[in-house]
């Protein structure tokens, strides 16, 4: 899950930084619910199994133990990352390689337009706003010309 965080932290020292950062405790509880969301709907989908990104309770084998040891976690006990998603449905000219057409168009499913970071190939390793716009751009201008 993805939780756009209030901004906090900062920046101690001058010769040696030391960025520090504190979760907001508002954020703290949307994570914990997208967390609670994610594996109910997984359930819902038919896992057997869900890894819970949490460290010392790292697997769930049914809702009622995902429930139970979510109730037990605080949002320290979770195991969080930020980046920037891309490339989850790449464009691109090889079927095999790029779930949509090099136009963002995906594949197999009528009607539907990539048009935001998922269309990149991968993520560019560096901050990918730029590219992301250059892209999403790219596609809108051509679709007009497809969809009639």
């Amino acid at each position: 899950a993805m939780v756009a965080d209030r901004p906090s932290g900062r920046v101690l020292g001058r010769d040696r930084p030391l960025p520090r950062y504190g979760l907001d405790a508002r954020d703290a509880g949307r994570l914990l619910r997208a967390q609670r969301a994610m594996g109910r709907l997984l359930f819902a989908a038919g896992a057997e199994e869900v890894l819970t990104g949490v460290p010392r309770f790292p697997r769930a084998r049914t809702p009622a133990q995902l429930e139970a040891l979510l109730d037990r976690v605080s949002v320290r006990d979770l195991h969080v990352s930020a980046f920037h998603p891309t490339g989850t449905v790449a464009a691109g000219g090889d079927p095999q390689r790029a779930p949509a057409d090099p136009e963002g168009w995906l594949r197999g499913v009528h009607g539907v337009l990539i048009a935001d970071g998922s269309v990149l190939p991968s993520c560019p390793e560096v901050n990918p706003q730029l590219s992301i716009m250059a892209a999403a751009l790219a596609v809108a201008r051509r679709a007009p010309a497809r969809t009639g």
